[in-house]
């Protein structure tokens, strides 16, 4: 129940932020615990930066929040 709290949480807040920094990239859809994005490969390094500091500071816990990315044509390539 907590981890569906967080990723709702950055849900919410990565559409506006990824908008106020004029980036391109469009939040597709959820995976579990992940977030996949169709992101202009010009600007896969700086959303990449944005969304893992979105996502680290969504929830103030006890323990640090730690957001892998990756990068990938599909899903798989992702991994």
């Amino acid at each position: 129940g907590g981890a569906a709290d967080i990723i709702k949480r950055a849900m919410i807040r990565l559409p506006l932020v990824l908008a106020e920094a004029g980036l391109k990239a469009r939040m597709l859809l959820q995976v579990h615990d992940e977030l996949v994005f169709e992101v202009p490969e010009k600007e896969v390094k700086t959303t990449q930066s944005l969304v893992r500091d979105v996502m680290e500071k969504v929830a103030h816990l006890d323990v640090p929040l730690v957001v892998e990315t990756g990068v990938g044509h599909n899903w798989d390539e992702a991994h």
